[in-house]
């Protein structure tokens, strides 16, 4: 499922939605469906945000003529008010019509990922479908990540991240879902809403809502706390600092804290070529990516023949 809605709380670049912005001479979200159509673990591609101008986009560029020739099918549903809405009833749609399972699940991408490729989406399904969990977030390790930093080949994108016991890491973008088997699904739209976490304001919401509503899982809070310390203390050049605090903080602590805040088997995989990790949500990241993306793409690629 991919998301390219622009209502609520998505994020505009250059004066309008990102999921049809130019790159390349196609718009960002075509790049992520073609990423998808060339995925053998892939098998639909249900596309939801503003129908009339999917259809064009998709038309325009031969989508279409791609996922017959894979047969892989494009389903596009029309964009709802909210992240969650959008994700809950295009997962409907996906629904056989009869004998539901509840393990029924489904990959769900966005549309700003435009350095994505099938590789790496073809590494996170199969670790991701080998995972005892309903719900398996991708992570992007700063190794991965450090491809893509400013250096003397060219600009770079320098992204925040997660300090951890075990490292530091980017959620990547991916997700592996058994939507009918998370109790509290509700709550991904309040991390989305709040989901720029260098922001203070929205660390605090964040954190308040966990308060008010689940008062029998207070101890989230603490690992949370350090863990955006760790980041605030490694942002700021207190590297030592930072790597005490997150000493303190382990990445299985997260993830049974997540599973639950969500009532649901929560875990992360790793993946390695830190494409999906590079969400476009500002106006310099995009003057980067259309000057590195043929070559960052073509990097990835070498990198995934080699492993």
């Amino acid at each position: 499922m991919l998301v390219a809605g622009d209502r609520g709380h998505s994020r505009a670049i250059r004066g309008q939605s990102k999921t049809f912005v130019q790159l390349a001479g196609k718009p960002m979200v075509v790049h992520v469906i073609e990423a998808l159509l060339h995925t053998p673990e892939v098998s639909e591609v249900y596309v939801v945000g503003d129908p009339i101008r999917l259809e064009k986009a998709i038309t325009e560029h031969g989508c279409l003529l791609l996922a017959a020739a894979r047969a892989c099918p494009i389903h596009i549903v029309p964009q709802l008010s909210s992240l969650y809405e959008n994700v809950w009833h295009s997962f409907l749609r996906t629904l056989p019509t009869a004998g539901v399972p509840d393990d029924h699940a489904i990959l769900v991408v966005p549309a700003d990922i435009p350095l994505v490729i099938p590789e790496e989406i073809s590494d996170f399904i199969r670790k991701a479908g080998a995972a005892e969990a309903d719900y398996v977030l991708g992570l992007s390790p700063d190794s991965a990540l450090a491809l893509y930093a400013p250096g003397e080949d060219g600009p770079g994108i320098r992204m925040a991240l997660f300090n951890l016991a075990e490292g530091r890491f980017r959620p990547n973008n991916l997700h592996f879902v058994r939507p009918l088997r998370l109790g509290n699904r509700h709550y991904i739209q309040d991390v989305y809403e709040n989901r720029y976490q260098k922001e203070f304001g929205n660390m605090l919401r964040l954190a308040w809502q966990m308060l008010v509503r689940e008062f029998r899982n207070l101890w989230v809070i603490f690992p949370y706390l350090l863990m955006h310390l760790a980041s605030a203390l490694d942002r700021r050049g207190h590297g030592r600092a930072s790597a005490w605090v997150r000493s303190r903080v382990s990445l299985q602590t997260v993830e049974r804290g997540i599973g639950a805040l969500l009532r649901t088997r929560f875990c992360t995989v790793t993946t390695y070529l830190g494409g999906a990790a590079l969400d476009i949500d500002k106006d310099d990241d995009l003057l980067v990516v259309e000057k590195m993306l043929a070559r960052w793409k073509e990097m990835q690629v070498r990198i995934a023949r080699a492993a």
